[in-house]
């Protein structure tokens, strides 16, 4: 169990509602290039951003090594999710998920 993973519980076992929502929501406040600077542990994102006390910048960190940044998002035709490798066929783009589900059929 890494830190995120023991923190989101420890949250959870002392009932800290708030704590926990503000992590799920954290994606909607953080730019994608403040995540990229912060996977590559630019502590100077910080002073960009208004967060909780409680908020280290450990778990900050945990939490953006689970989020994927993709560099040149492409929108799936089928699941629209944002995705960077797949196929285009009929000048679509299809993501590698969705291809890989419709070659099993």
């Amino acid at each position: 169990m890494n830190y995120y993973d023991g923190k989101m519980l420890d949250f959870v076992q002392k009932r800290q509602v708030e704590r926990i929502k503000f992590m799920e929501n954290l994606g909607r406040n953080v730019l994608p290039q403040q995540v990229k600077r912060i996977q590559q542990n630019d502590k100077m994102v910080m002073k960009d951003l208004v967060l909780p006390g409680w908020l280290d910048w450990d778990l900050l960190y945990e939490w953006s090594m689970r989020r994927k940044v993709i560099d040149n998002p492409r929108e799936c035709i089928l699941c629209n999710e944002k995705a960077e490798l797949g196929v285009d066929f009929n000048m679509k783009f299809l993501c590698e998920a969705c291809f890989f589900k419709i070659k099993g059929m």
